[in-house]
């Protein structure tokens, strides 16, 4: 009972810091008279980067030669539990304001209390299989969790144990975001407990379909059908019931849950200034909201770099297409998207340099032509293996790909809005990513991609279910 007090505390304070962080990162939108964001979002946004923030706290204390302690743990949860009612009570007059002024009808409001009921029954269901199990994976014990129990263990991020290659054998350079959350964890309970330590992953998984279902409500105006497609995104197999997604401690579904939030506040950012008149509370937060997000994703697994540079390169190719008008405003906005991004993971980079090098597929020192035309005999291969888990699995893993294709084949002239165009660039350019890096791998592609592929699908649903509600969300005049 002690220990379960404990993590609902951790849990708490962990919400409350991201919750004040959010509360500031939206604040033009909170006293914008054209655009509110609801309570909904800044929860869901607030759990997801509690975390974020967590982890980015413990790193930078570890970094400058702080040492990992019960205090420190202790003083994060209780400054969290300071914060978040302090945060909630300011904002708790204006989500009460803005629901009054609303003239949705008693069956709307049934209906987004019925949505809301069976994402929480999912919720909860996800927290209780996840609590189920220890950490039982090779990833999430040998690449995450062996780090938590040496920074628990050593109370300093600088140890010998994390720089020796023949002790921290796989991936030394994998990012910080897990590992440092589940020391948090350890240094409140006093001890390595990976059960309670796996809270985390389906709390992300709250927070992802919270800002999902927020920034669809805030961006179109259509509170019932974005919780219509929020249960649907809540709904993809391959995120729960499969044990490798949001049930387990390994790093796919985090990246999913950081990626999907990434794409949802570009994809907004592009909704809005495609009007005539652009809110300009919109265009100033969104993208500093993306590119924190986009750095915690790459502080999470090493994928978020290359996920980075695709969102990097859609936003752009979006705005030369369709808003050369506004170019040099677009392009300050992805300046700042750029900019905040790489502000975010420069300390993490820094550091992994002194890190050592072991199994690391070293994918951009491989993106040679002879390489690539080495590869070009797997290209068949990947590509019929990724179709068939796509289309012909789908129901194993989700049916979000055939939706997708029906959606686009329904309304093509929305797929070529510019927030639409986004998302397909960006998932092509994703799959495009899984495909050379098999191509380029020095292992043999049935084994690389064969056994990543649905890990990655996983990691970029979250794009197709929200290319998929914005074909089918009309916006309010």
């Amino acid at each position: 009972m002690t220990d379960l007090l404990l993590v609902l505390l951790s849990v708490a304070g962990i919400w409350g810091v991201g919750l004040a962080a959010a509360h500031v990162l939206l604040s033009s939108l909170l006293r914008s008279t054209q655009t509110q964001t609801s309570l909904t979002e800044l929860l869901g946004l607030g759990l997801v980067f509690g975390f974020g923030t967590t982890a980015f706290f413990y790193f930078l204390w570890g970094w400058v030669g702080g040492s990992y302690s019960s205090t420190v743990a202790w003083s994060w949860m209780c400054c969290g539990l300071l914060l978040g009612p302090v945060t909630l009570i300011r904002q708790f007059r204006n989500a009460r304001t803005v629901a009054n002024a609303s003239d949705a009808s008693a069956t709307d409001d049934d209906f987004k209390k019925l949505c809301l009921g069976i994402l929480l029954f999912l919720c909860l269901s996800t927290v209780i299989q996840s609590l189920m199990t220890p950490q039982r994976f090779w990833d999430e014990r040998a690449i995450f969790g062996l780090k938590a129990i040496v920074l628990f263990q050593e109370g300093t991020l600088q140890n010998e144990a994390l720089q020796h290659p023949d002790f921290v054998q796989y991936h030394p350079k994998y990012p910080l975001l897990i590992p440092l959350n589940e020391t948090h964890s350890y240094l409140l309970l006093g001890e390595v407990n990976d059960r309670w330590s796996k809270i985390m992953f389906p709390l992300l998984y709250l927070g992802m379909l919270l800002c999902f279902q927020g920034v669809l409500q805030r961006t179109t105006r259509q509170s019932a059908r974005a919780w219509l497609f929020t249960l649907m995104l809540a709904t993809v197999p391959s995120m729960i019931p499969w044990e490798y997604g949001f049930l387990s401690g390994q790093a796919d579904g985090p990246i999913a849950c950081f990626h999907t939030i990434t794409l949802l506040y570009l994809w907004s950012y592009l909704t809005e200034s495609k009007k005539s008149a652009p809110d300009p509370a919109v265009l100033k937060t969104l993208p500093l909201v993306a590119g924190l997000s986009a750095g915690m994703t790459v502080f999470t697994k090493d994928e978020g770099i290359a996920f980075f540079l695709i969102d990097l390169i859609a936003v752009s190719i979006v705005g030369l297409l369709y808003f050369r008008g506004r170019l040099l405003t677009l392009a300050f906005s992805v300046g700042k998207f750029a900019l905040i991004t790489l502000l975010f993971i420069a300390p993490w980079l820094l550091y992994r340099r002194h890190l050592p090098a072991t199994t690391e597929m070293a994918y951009f020192s491989r993106m040679q032509i002879t390489n690539l035309s080495e590869g070009v005999a797997a290209l068949q291969w990947a590509v019929t293996h990724l179709l068939q888990c796509m289309f012909l699995e789908a129901w194993s893993w989700g049916l979000q790909w055939w939706a997708l294709m029906i959606s686009l084949f329904a309304f093509p002239a929305r797929a070529l809005q510019p927030q639409q165009l986004f998302l397909l660039l960006n998932l092509t350019g994703a799959l495009a990513a899984l495909i050379i890096a098999g191509m380029i791998a020095p292992t043999p592609v049935q084994e690389h991609i064969g056994g990543s592929s649905l890990r990655f699908l996983l990691q970029i649903s979250g794009g197709a279910l929200l290319f998929i509600a914005g074909q089918w969300m009309e916006e309010s005049p």
